[in-house]
């Protein structure tokens, strides 16, 4: 559901997906919300009308965690069959597949300049990529237990 915080009324209801939602955020220029279930899928709404715009396909199990670039021109999802995946959020069209993590990614964030996506797993680490590349270029180790959240700044 999308509220209005100063009405306390119910604005939309969003139906789509088939299982529960995991994650939502919505896009910086405020036109869009993004949503990861456990359908497997990730939606794209209409923020100003609460209508589906496309349902991105592709990860064989849950949707954890979604993260939207600051430019709004990328959704990235972490998903519990280990992947990350890069869309684009004007066509719906996966653009690459990260591999790395030894387990379910519980967290997704992109740096403020759009080059970094971190994310976080069961597996314990946190894993710094090249957005434009895909390709690992950090493991940050040394914690205990699964990460369920990570956040960068500027």
């Amino acid at each position: 559901k999308v509220w209005n915080l100063d009405t306390g009324k119910e604005e939309h209801k969003l139906v789509g997906h088939t299982s529960f939602i995991n994650a939502v955020t919505v896009t910086s220029d405020s036109k869009c919300i993004v949503s990861g279930s456990e359908d497997k899928t990730i939606k794209v709404w209409n923020l100003e009308t609460g209508k589906e715009e496309r349902t991105l396909e592709g990860h064989s199990s849950s949707v954890n965690a979604v993260a939207v670039t600051p430019d709004s021109n990328h959704v990235v999802s972490g998903s519990f069959d280990s992947t990350i995946k890069v869309w684009n959020l004007n066509t719906g069209k996966e653009e690459r597949t990260l591999l790395g993590h030894a387990g379910s990614v519980n967290a997704v964030s992109v740096t403020s300049e759009s080059k970094h996506i971190v994310s976080g797993s069961e597996d314990k680490t946190i894993k710094v990529w090249n957005l434009n590349t895909g390709k690992e270029e950090r493991t940050l180790v040394g914690h205990t237990s699964s990460i369920y959240t990570v956040v960068v700044t500027s």
